[in-house]
């Protein structure tokens, strides 16, 4: 059911009041039917509003962002933790295997590295991320801008033709079956 338009207004400009950054996304979802009422409240208060000044590690991931750079890795590093570190976190903080080290680490890495969508990594992996990097899941939705695609080409392979892997003898090789961690930073569970 969706809460007031009124309430979640006022819940709104108190966060912002002292000094939180709250998610208006988040607000406009809770407010249901209410959100286009929601939204116009909220853009006047915005406007109307001071602008809080900026912190440092927001100062750092603006500019990681506009060079380019993926916020997530600059947070971790002005953090002073080690990609290891999440990765022994995660580990066994969520009990995974242990021998599937590798496969979290290239996972963590593709995320801080803007490779995978934020939204598809569980919320208890962002819990124990957080723990390490707070502010981990909202510096991984600053995604840096992605190359054109103009210079993009297509290579042939033997991949590409239908029936010309068994002709150079070469075997594809077999999916795994999606496992606990590919759900973990994929499918959100």
């Amino acid at each position: 059911m969706p809460e007031g338009v009124f309430e979640l207004f006022d819940e709104y400009a108190a966060a912002y009041a002292r000094g939180e950054r709250p998610q208006a996304r988040a607000y406009l979802e809770r407010a249901g039917e209410g959100a286009d009422e929601l939204a116009r409240l909220l853009e006047v208060f915005v406007q109307a509003a001071p602008v809080p000044p900026p912190d440092e590690d927001t100062v750092a991931l603006v500019g990681a962002w506009l060079e380019g750079q993926p916020p997530l890795v600059e947070l971790r590093a002005r953090r002073g933790v080690r990609v290891e570190d999440l990765v022994e976190a995660l580990v066994s903080g969520l009990g995974l295997d242990p021998a599937k080290r590798a496969k979290v680490k290239r996972y963590y890495q593709q995320l801080e590295g803007g490779l995978l969508e934020p939204a598809g990594v569980a919320e208890k992996a962002w819990e124990v991320l957080g723990r390490l990097v707070p502010g981990a899941q909202e510096a991984a939705a600053w995604r840096p801008q992605q190359a054109s695609a103009a210079g993009a080409y297509l290579r042939a392979s033997s991949d590409a033709v239908p029936g010309a892997a068994a002709s150079t003898g070469r075997a594809r090789p077999a999916l795994e079956e999606p496992d606990e961690i590919d759900r973990l930073f994929l499918s959100g569970g």
